[in-house]
């Protein structure tokens, strides 16, 4: 018997101790599987049906709403970088134009002149009518 009691020592010595770095093993695993858990389904462990249709229409409206607001602000870029393109383009157009009409101003004043001196016959000094003496009286 007393041959025994050494070998019953060491066997529960043995298992005791295997049993506790089993038991802190499993612990850990466990506290790591539960913030995992938590982690994956926000809406709790043994949800109902209602929490996660609920959760998941929050979530894909949440995605919808993102996804909108993206969209709306590459929209408004696009549209203020193209209303600045427009306001350059319109003030260079307005300056040809305001150009062209300086230029139609410039020439319609000269014909203008011309035509004046042609008809009142004050065009630097030369006056399109002729001047002759007056005709003979006819002898008749």
């Amino acid at each position: 018997m007393m041959k025994n009691v050494p070998a019953l020592c060491l066997a529960t010595t043995l298992i005791a101790s295997s049993s506790l770095w089993a038991a802190e093993t499993n612990t850990n695993t466990t506290n790591t599987n539960t913030e995992t858990a938590e982690k994956t389904l926000p809406y709790g462990d043994n949800p109902s049906l209602g929490r996660v249709l609920l959760y998941k229409t929050g979530k894909g409206l949440q995605n919808l709403g993102d996804s909108i607001q993206g969209a709306s602000e590459n929209t408004s870029q696009k549209m203020s970088e193209r209303w600045k393109n427009t306001k350059e383009y319109t003030a260079e157009q307005s300056e040809i134009v305001q150009e062209q009409t300086q230029k139609a101003k410039q020439y319609t004043a000269k014909k203008w002149q011309d035509t004046k001196d042609a008809v009142v016959g004050t065009n630097d000094g030369n006056v399109p009518i002729e001047r002759a003496e007056l005709s003979q009286p006819s002898s008749n």
